[in-house]
């Protein structure tokens, strides 16, 4: 399945959508059989995401280059903060309370 389903003949981008979203479809079938390399590349993604490792994220995700792409687009591509939430980060508001708390 592609973008360009039943619409038009895809193209090279929209092959490449459609296999990235059937290989994140397989990925999530993985999981549910309980396949234990599956479980282990979501506990390697989880850990670089805690330590904000984006080498390690980009080289872990199922398409690196969109999540490259994502997060140059950022306003926080420069900064110790996940992407999506900046300084609403939940990793970074949960270390912080550990640290006042201590």
């Amino acid at each position: 399945m592609t973008p360009a389903e039943h619409l038009a003949l895809p193209t090279i981008a929209d092959v490449r959508e459609g296999v990235i979203a059937s290989k994140i479809a397989a990925h999530i079938g993985d999981l549910e059989k309980n396949i234990a390399s599956a479980w282990a590349r979501d506990r390697k993604m989880s850990e670089a995401r805690g330590r904000f490792d984006w080498k390690t994220m980009f080289e872990v995700c199922i398409n690196p280059e969109k999540a490259k792409a994502v997060r140059l687009q950022s306003e926080d591509r420069d900064r110790d903060v996940c992407t999506m939430c900046g300084d609403m980060c939940a990793l970074k508001t949960h270390a912080r309370a550990f640290e006042d708390g201590e």
